[in-house]
């Protein structure tokens, strides 16, 4: 309704025009059956409820035009917002990662251990990963897929406090980490020193970066997992060739 009640004032805006009205008074009968007062710049609304019922085209054709025009500024604002914030999203500070620091490719990836999709999208992320040696690959973990999210994310910062990060993410994405003991007996099978990883988990210092993490996600408007970014920018592909082939673009 709200983008019906736009469209219409555009439509009279156009409709009170000297040009479009010239085209009715050859094509419409409508229009040139009466002035619409167009020469004081007015369209009455009767006028104008006349020529859109016999034209609904024209309401058509506005709403596509609007909504195109709306999603190119969106995708604008986005690219703007993605560019103003390249570096951040890329930078390993206080998160988990894999790779050299001073990679010429950063892969990030946005994520939760709860989310299905992320799920799917792991052994493609490890594939290329495995490929990738010269790569830098980011891991950002948000937490509100699950109530056991927040722990799980919790976890894979200890993990990569012991450098076992990507065992414990393969893991916990192909097994069940459905609740907090879950949790711990897949960092003990990976090899963790339990009384550390305990330590880290309950630290104010993990509960922080979670925290940025998820701050940072809402800035640069992050609202669904996975969001893969390369470099900065947004990676739509969800298979390990279509990622390969945006960090061989990259290199």
């Amino acid at each position: 309704m709200k983008n019906f009640s736009i469209i219409l004032s555009t439509v009279a805006i156009i409709l009170a025009t000297v040009a479009i009205v010239s085209v009715f008074k050859v094509k419409s009968p409508v229009v040139t059956a009466a002035p619409m007062a167009v020469a004081d710049g007015v369209v009455s609304q009767s006028d104008l409820a006349s020529v859109l019922s016999q034209n609904p085209k024209i309401v058509a054709d506005a709403l596509q035009a609007y909504e195109q025009q709306q999603r190119e500024a969106q995708e604008k604002a986005a690219a703007e917002l993605l560019a103003k914030y390249a570096g951040e999203i890329s930078s390993e500070a206080n998160v988990p990662f894999i790779g050299p620091k001073d990679a010429k490719v950063t892969v990030t990836e946005f994520f939760d251990f709860s989310c299905g999709y992320c799920k799917r999208l792991s052994p493609e992320i490890e594939k290329i990963i495995a490929d990738n040696a010269d790569v830098k690959f980011v891991f950002k973990p948000l937490t509100f897929v699950s109530p056991v999210s927040s722990y799980q994310a919790k976890a894979g910062f200890a993990a990569f406090n012991q450098g076992k990060f990507l065992e414990f993410y393969k893991a916990v994405m192909e097994g069940d980490a459905s609740s907090e003991e879950l949790v711990d007996e897949i960092a003990k099978n990976a090899g963790i020193d339990f009384d550390k990883y305990k330590a880290d988990v309950a630290s104010d210092e993990v509960s922080k970066r979670i925290s940025d993490v998820a701050a940072f996600a809402q800035k640069i408007q992050v609202n669904g997992v996975p969001a893969v970014f390369i470099n900065g920018k947004q990676a739509h592909g969800r298979s390990a060739a279509e990622l390969q082939a945006d960090i061989d673009a990259a290199k």
